[in-house]
């Protein structure tokens, strides 16, 4: 072929192309879009009563329970005490404290893929009672009680999410549990067990590698902590008086300068990452009542969630907004909570009105997390 004929043929092979893309531009756009699926239900179990930690799941598509989904996914117990549950990826953490284990499983299967034993990475002494967990940047970050048993500190622990390595590890506060993510640090709470000589809220930077103990005296016995824009809020279970009465449980806020307010009263915690729920039964109390804050204005408003006995843990769908309410039973004998019976959970819409009840999910109902996703559509 000439080379005037071969320029012409190659000229004509690219209209041809932009033709053929220009046509794009009539295509459907593809949208990514937020998806929950259902809720993972951890039960610590009840040690008196020889139970061991357990999970269920329930399935928004199918409207079921599954309970002891681990045990049926892996063939064996997750231990005793099971403590908290995390989602980062495409994998959930459970962390089981009394086991001195986190295991690493598939989100959408369950399957174990390691078991981490907090005591062999970091030590006898570093890793004894692991607490709880967040994902950031590729790594996940864990509690664990340490020395506080003798007096001293505890830890926060890093590995990464591949090969689970231990990265390094920060000393914080007295008997660390909850934490979470907010401004690039991580926060931890220090709950001293509940003593009330030396709790504190830790701030660690990764980056600069900095520790700092945020101190005041509404805080009192920190336990579980939430992110909202640039602050962090910790559930604090307050104090107890001679009688054993709960006094001043309630929900601190604590902004990125450090300052801490308590802004609404509460035994039991959650967040769509917009608006505070909890779940107000102190010991002691006389009746149960359930409260929303408001960051955005300020504003606390009541509702009365139809069906639930006695709440332990309280729960909201970060893409749907409707609000999970997991609920001790009513021992037939006692009239008192049954902490050894497996435990049911309500369903209530945005607006609070009841959607469903799902029966046995978990014993010792003690920390929830979504099974959250995204899938893209045409548009």
């Amino acid at each position: 072929m000439k080379k005037s004929l071969l320029s012409f043929a190659v000229l004509m092979m690219g209209a041809a192309l932009f033709t053929a893309c220009s046509s794009d531009d009539d295509a459907p756009e593809v949208k990514k879009v937020d998806v929950s699926n259902g809720v993972f239900v951890l039960g610590s179990g009840n040690q008196r009563s020889n139970i061991d930690g357990n999970l269920s799941y329930i399935d928004y598509t199918s409207g079921t329970v599954t309970a002891n989904a681990f045990q049926k996914a892996n063939g064996k117990s997750l231990g005793k005490t099971a403590n908290y549950i995390a989602d980062y990826g495409s994998k959930l953490y459970i962390v089981v404290d009394a086991e001195a284990t986190i295991w690493v499983c598939d989100k959408a299967t369950l399957r174990v893929i390691q078991q981490i034993k907090t005591t062999d990475l970091l030590g006898e002494k570093d890793g004894a009672s692991p607490r709880a967990a967040v994902g950031m940047d590729g790594k996940l970050y864990f509690t664990c009680y340490g020395d506080s048993y003798n007096g001293g500190n505890g830890i926060l622990a890093v590995v990464d999410t591949v090969n689970f390595a231990k990265q390094t590890t920060y000393e914080v506060g007295s008997y660390p549990d909850g934490l979470t993510v907010a401004n690039g640090c991580i926060y931890v709470a220090n709950s001293d067990y509940g003593m009330g000589v030396k709790p504190s809220i830790s701030k660690v930077n990764p980056q600069t590698l900095k520790v700092e103990e945020i101190k005041d005296d509404l805080i009192t016995n920190p336990m579980q902590m939430v992110t909202i824009g640039s602050d962090v809020y910790s559930l604090d279970y307050g104090t107890y008086d001679e009688m054993w009465n709960q006094v001043g449980a309630g929900v601190r806020k604590i902004t990125a300068s450090g300052n801490v307010t308590k802004v609404v009263d509460g035994t039991a915690m959650g967040t769509d990452g917009k608006k505070i729920y909890t779940a107000y039964a102190p010991w002691g109390a006389a009746e149960i009542t359930y409260l929303i804050y408001d960051p955005a204005t300020g504003a606390t408003t009541s509702w009365s969630p139809e069906g639930i006995f006695s709440p332990g843990v309280i729960a909201v769908d970060p893409v749907s907004g409707n609000i999970f309410i997991v609920s001790y039973q009513q021992n037939p004998d006692t009239g008192y909570a049954d902490y050894a019976l497996p435990s049911y959970t309500n369903q209530y819409d945005a607006q609070g009105k009841f959607v469903k009840k799902f029966e046995n999910t978990a014993t010792g109902p003690i920390s929830v997390v979504f099974n959250t996703g995204v899938k893209y559509v045409q548009e």
